[in-house]
């Protein structure tokens, strides 16, 4: 962790310090990717995925992304300026869809989340992939499940894959690490019953959609950067616990303040210019990837 965030520190500091704007590589881009098993549903388009690349010269690591949307909105295309950040960076990056409540429940979406690092799997050589270095990352809601899916090695066994084949997650700003505390104590009225309706009422329901819960030692768990807001009490508090859990794990992990930021910018501005939350993630991927 110590390597980390010394990386991640000199990374924000240059980052701070110069504007440089990196030449736009000659970015390919592939829509609509269907990575389900039924194209022929009416629905079909919410198991589908983006991929922007550079060339398949040579291999280089992946970044899938789940977008927010409190489980039951948001689209792959809402990415703002990542795909083009990530690419000239040197990473492929796939923002794909997913089904979402209320026709489709959790386990479907974290489902749907494997058949996509399958997909990708299956597909890294015609976009120069190499499967052995993909990242998750989300927000919000997207946060969660991709932290679910890499801390609870069930998901992925499903499909004949283990959380090694997960190299690093990227979570920003989530509220759900540990579910039944929101239910305690933390967040918003609003934010308690999206989670009641959500996940119900169960406590072991509850506990079992929580990843923190799954946080154990000698797991594979793969690296975590943990990105929020500082001053949205609820999250910090979450993001902290879910750190000192998977640190305690011995898993390397590294927390990214957005200061300044709120719940909406520090996903929004994620791969802007001079954005410092950019330069710590920077740091965190180059030593994960």
């Amino acid at each position: 962790m110590t390597r980390y965030l010394t990386a991640c520190l000199t990374t924000c500091l240059l980052w701070a310090l110069t504007s440089v704007s990196l030449a736009a590589p000659a970015m390919q881009s592939s829509m609509n990717a269907f990575y389900g098993t039924d194209p022929t549903r009416v629905d079909y388009e919410l198991q589908t995925l983006d991929v922007y690349w550079q060339d398949n010269k040579r291999k280089r690591p992946a970044i899938i992304y789940l977008h927010g949307g409190g489980w039951a909105f948001g689209d792959k295309s809402e990415i703002n300026s990542k795909a083009d950040f990530f690419v000239a960076q040197g990473f492929a990056f796939i923002s794909m869809n997913y089904r979402l409540r209320w026709d489709y429940q959790l386990f479907d979406q974290l489902q749907d989340v494997v058949d996509a690092i399958l997909w990708v799997r299956d597909n890294a050589n015609s976009y120069g992939i190499d499967n052995s270095r993909i990242v998750l990352m989300g927000n919000g809601a997207g946060a969660h499940l991709a932290s679910l899916v890499a801390t609870d090695a069930r998901h992925l066994k499903r499909q004949g894959l283990a959380l090694k084949d997960i190299r690093a997650v990227v979570a920003i700003d989530s509220l759900s690490y540990d579910i039944p505390r929101v239910h305690k104590e933390l967040g918003t009225f609003v934010q308690r019953r999206q989670h009641r309706l959500v996940f119900g009422e169960n406590a072991n329901v509850q506990m079992e959609a929580s990843p923190i819960h799954h946080v154990k030692v000698e797991k594979n768990i793969p690296s975590f950067a943990l990105l929020y807001v500082p001053d949205d009490e609820a999250s910090t508090v979450q993001a902290q616990a879910f750190a000192k859990r998977l640190i305690d794990a011995k898993v390397n992990t590294i927390m990214i303040p957005g200061n300044t930021k709120t719940k909406q910018s520090i996903d929004v501005e994620l791969g802007s210019p001079g954005d410092l939350s950019t330069g710590a993630l920077m740091a965190f991927l180059r030593a994960s990837t």
